[in-house]
């Protein structure tokens, strides 16, 4: 059963990442909660169409774009945000994803700077943001910090070992920050997804489906994913929507209990 909307009136929310795909997801759901969102991307079309349509369901919504894997830009996203006025309540770190040879690049393959990059990119621009953003968090007596890591940081697969040590890190990193934040009323969560059919993921799924004789229908081939490729015990994919449920619930009130925990939401992949 659909939970209710929880209540966030009165709050915003950075969604690091969030002009398409599990970051898209957790935004709309925020602003249906409703939650003031901030989309953040690098592509400012997307970014400000899906600012749009936020806003046309009659939430608040507003685009910063950069780049959060250097201090230079990240530094600039920042000081936009502060600059407007905006207080972030809700951080959720879903920026990131980058991986050696596009997602395929094997343990010995993978270069120190593929593994520098990756890190930069999914553990580094985490940290810059909860720098900027969560002592004023602290001072204000509440706050929410959601990290997007993956099921990967718990049972790495044989390629793309940088992108599964970076979920890895992000999960250690958010137990270590929730006992930092004891007692403040900022909690520290992880959601670890499992696979999940984003625009990248579906376009890699179809690629596969080509070489491997699948079909084109996307019944067939989610059929074929979990006759065995990648199964769960849930018997689909993953939809972004499924991962903006739980960031839901955790950044609520209804999570107050809630803090150095990591969600799988897998089905239990």
């Amino acid at each position: 059963m659909e939970r209710t909307a929880a209540n966030l009136h009165g709050k915003r929310a950075l969604i690091t990442g969030s002009s398409s795909g599990i970051g898209e997801a957790i935004a709309r759901r925020l602003a249906q909660d409703g939650a003031s969102v901030i989309i953040h991307g690098r592509n400012r079309e997307r970014a400000e169409q899906v600012a749009a349509d936020i806003r046309a369901g009659d939430s608040d919504a507003h685009v910063v774009i950069g780049e959060l894997s250097r201090d230079d830009s990240a530094a600039e996203i920042v000081g936009d945000i502060t600059a407007k006025g905006w207080d972030v309540d809700i951080l959720v770190n879903n920026a990131g994803g980058e991986s050696a040879g596009g997602g395929n690049a094997a343990w010995l393959d993978t270069t120190p700077d593929d593994w520098v990059a990756t890190y930069q990119s999914n553990v580094v621009s985490a940290v810059r943001m909860i720098r900027a953003f969560v002592p004023a968090m602290k001072t204000r007596g509440w706050g929410r910090i959601i990290q997007i890591a993956s099921v990967v940081g718990h049972d790495p697969i044989m390629v793309i070992p940088d992108y599964s040590a970076g979920k890895a890190a992000m999960l250690n990193m958010t137990v270590g920050l929730s006992k930092v934040l004891a007692r403040t009323g900022v909690t520290v969560n992880s959601i670890s997804p499992g696979l999940i059919v984003t625009p990248s993921v579906a376009e890699w799924l179809r690629g596969l489906a080509k070489e491997n004789g699948w079909g084109e229908d996307w019944s067939q081939i989610e059929a074929q994913v979990m006759a065995g490729f990648m199964p769960n015990r849930i018997g689909r994919i993953g939809l972004p929507e499924d991962v903006a449920r739980a960031a839901s619930y955790l950044a609520s009130p209804e999570a107050d209990l809630i803090t150095g925990s990591d969600m799988l939401v897998s089905g239990g992949q």
